[in-house]
């Protein structure tokens, strides 16, 4: 297992969000859903301080 640095993470958090897109889905849930890890991965992605261990248990939950 590789550690990676902060620097790192963020940029991999920047790749979720481009891979994440803007789209909106036929799925009245799952456009809520994306709605909110799109979110919550902008918000990780925009503040150092974040919790990365709540963000990721946030995303997982949605």
């Amino acid at each position: 297992m590789i550690k990676l640095t902060g620097a790192q993470v963020f940029q991999r958090f920047e790749a979720a969000l481009a891979t994440l897109g803007d789209e909106d889905c036929d799925d009245a849930q799952a456009d809520l859903r994306m709605k909110n890890v799109r979110n919550l991965v902008k918000w990780a992605s925009e503040d150092s301080a974040v919790n990365l261990h709540d963000v990721a248990n946030d995303v997982v939950a949605n």
